[in-house]
């Protein structure tokens, strides 16, 4: 579809979501905090005061994958997800801009 058709609020949307699709990190995954014993018998955790640990978790194919993830990485794995769900939010709202569309259309009669 031509831009000059779209709405002001449909190509604001498209074009947000082209700047963060292609100037920022995004990824399909849940962070995951997980509390674990290390196994080592002096250490705090043997006590039950366990250490945290970072998963990056998702499911491909039904199957769910896992990756354990430095606490020095968290800030930008967590950055990563969020650009991801800001993506899906824009791509949401591209489509009902597509779907009021359609339905003008259907209702002028315009095949």
């Amino acid at each position: 579809m031509h831009r000059l058709r779209m709405s002001q609020q449909e190509r604001a949307a498209r074009s947000r979501l082209a700047r963060l699709v292609m100037n920022r990190a995004l990824i399909r995954a849940t962070v995951n905090v997980r509390r674990v014993t290390c196994g080592k018998p002096g250490c705090r955790c043997a006590q039950g005061d366990r250490h945290e640990a970072l998963y990056l978790v998702c499911s491909v194919k039904g199957k769910k994958r896992q990756l354990f993830m430095p606490s020095a990485m968290e800030h930008e794995v967590r950055q990563w997800v969020a650009n991801y769900h800001a993506a899906l939010e824009l791509l949401e709202e591209i489509s009902e801009h597509a779907w009021r569309r359609l339905k003008q259309r259907k209702e002028k009669g315009d095949s």
